[in-house]
């Protein structure tokens, strides 16, 4: 496939389009984190990385992306749910394997899969992603097959279609020649020195088919079709353009620091006045009758303590009347900081900070963000968990590629992994026992698999793996009753030996 635009070229189309985010990005973070999107050229060797006058900005986002983390990427279980379809359902029958056991095998592989997060060292990264979607509302997502990279607003540009989906996608990373790999500094080995400041390019469009083809360039060169990429759809593409709310016929997203950038600004600029009237109000001098008894060099030169000559009439002090504007200042900023401070979920303190949290807590942090966010932290779901669960998978060399298997990411005010199954099913079986207090007569007209399909139903849980039906149920008490028949003509052929064990021997 040929296209007639490099990809320098459209870079420079796509750019010139989000300046104006990219600008406003940049603010965003200069309230709050200033690392994820620094000025053109800055880096945070060469910028001092101060959090304005106010750091409430910092620890907000801070505050949020932690709750965020525990909520998606909770460390002691899995985040996601392999589903069997209905070919592997019958495959297991056929080869003699119970539903259950399948349900094992299938938790088997998600718990090896979830190692791979801390094995590999990701999870910084998925922290590194939240926190640019926080503070700007976009990051791009790029999944290699050892590590996740993570790529700010600055260096990416996209284009969308009506439905949300890439268009069009362009990376620009700026490097010096020898940082490439090896193999492609031989193709220009003699046209560049190493310490050359080169633009590596990956264009990256949708195909007629919706397909994705990708072509890369150093400057305004093309590297050879072997560095060129296929994908079949959207969701096999490896580089993921993640937002935190997109908006209709955008091609970006905003983010949660743009809908408190007015708190933050305003708080920014209380905080500033706060501090130069504080400095303000420290100052003070004295004033001397010039006509007094007080002489000004005594009052000048004496040491705390000392006598001088003079009289308490002839001193007075200047102080600057700005400690009521102060306390103005400080009384509304208080109205700003319990505003952002509500608006980042700092107010509440469910989960602990710990290695392992109870999947209790996990759930009201789920639902705190579910209520608060108005289903943003549900929409991350197929947009950053799910690739990363693919991903995790392929890791462990458990890869559902080829069959009917299916990743279910359980999120919005659902519990996390398998934990949400075990207490609905606890509420399902409580549900039962509930009925199973009725009344004998009402007892002996229910029909109980009939109560326990409709119980299960509305628990969302199939009660019918975990209750015997009427014929598993009479097998059993016909079984139970050949045994006791047994034992109780085991116990009476017992008795008569003895009885005849004892009678007299006759002579």
């Amino acid at each position: 496939m040929e296209y007639r635009e490099t990809g320098g070229g459209a870079w420079a189309r796509l750019s010139a389009i989000k300046q104006n985010l990219l600008t406003r990005a940049e603010r965003y973070a200069q309230l709050t984190i200033p690392k994820v999107c620094l000025p053109e050229g800055q880096t945070p060797e060469t910028m001092d990385e101060t959090h304005d006058y106010q750091a409430l900005g910092a620890q907000a986002v801070n505050n949020v992306v932690n709750k965020l983390m525990i909520a998606m990427f909770a460390p002691s279980r899995p985040f996601f749910r392999v589903a069997e379809g209905k070919t592997t359902k019958k495959s297991a029958a056929e080869a003699g394997i119970s539903e259950t056991d399948l349900g094992n095998i299938l938790a088997a592989m998600e718990r090896d899969a979830a190692k791979q997060l801390d094995s590999k060292g990701q999870r910084p990264k998925l922290y590194q992603a939240c926190r640019h979607l926080v503070v700007t509302g976009n990051c791009l997502m790029i999944i290699g097959k050892d590590a996740i990279r993570i790529l700010g607003l600055r260096y990416y540009c996209v284009k969308r279609t009506h439905d949300g989906k890439i268009h069009t996608l362009v990376i620009r990373e700026k490097m010096r020649f020898d940082e490439l790999d090896y193999d492609i500094q031989e193709l220009w080995a003699t046209k560049y020195r190493k310490d050359t400041e080169v633009s590596h390019y990956k264009l990256i469009c949708r195909t007629p088919q919706g397909g994705y083809y990708m072509t890369q360039w150093i400057d305004e060169q093309r590297l050879p079709a072997k560095y060129d990429g296929r994908w079949a759809d959207e969701k096999k593409l490896p580089y993921r353009a993640l937002t935190w709310d997109l908006a209709d016929e955008s091609d970006y997203g905003t983010g949660l620091c743009e809908e408190y950038a007015g708190d933050l600004e305003s708080l920014s600029v209380l905080s500033e006045a706060i501090i130069t009237g504080a400095v303000i109000a420290t100052e003070f001098r004295w004033t001397v009758n010039p006509n007094g008894v007080t002489s000004v060099d005594d009052m000048r030169d004496s040491k705390n303590g000392d006598t001088i000559g003079g009289s308490s009439k002839d001193v007075g002090a200047i102080v600057p009347p700005v400690v009521e504007g102060v306390k103005v200042a400080q009384a509304v900023a208080q109205d700003y900081i319990q505003r952002i401070s509500r608006g980042f979920l700092m107010g509440s303190a469910i989960t602990r900070d710990a290695e392992r949290v109870t999947a209790e807590e996990v759930r009201m942090q789920t639902a705190e963000l579910q209520s608060s966010f108005g289903g943003t932290y549900s929409a991350l779901a197929p947009s950053l968990q799910e690739p990363i669960a693919i991903w995790m998978l392929a890791s462990a060399d458990r890869t559902v590629a080829g069959t009917d298997l299916s990743i279910v990411i359980v999120t919005g005010l659902d519990a996390l992994s398998r934990n949400g199954d075990l207490e609905n099913l606890r509420m399902a079986m409580q549900d039962l026992a509930q009925f199973a207090q009725a009344p004998e007569p009402l007892m002996q007209r229910v029909k109980w698999n009939d109560l326990a399909s409709y119980v299960g139903q509305g628990r969302g849980v199939d009660l019918a793996r975990f209750i015997m039906n009427d014929a598993e149920w009479a097998a059993v008490q016909q079984q139970a009753a050949v045994q006791q028949q047994a034992q109780e003509v085991s116990t009476a052929g017992g008795v008569a030996q003895a009885e005849a064990a004892a009678q007299p021997t006759q002579e």
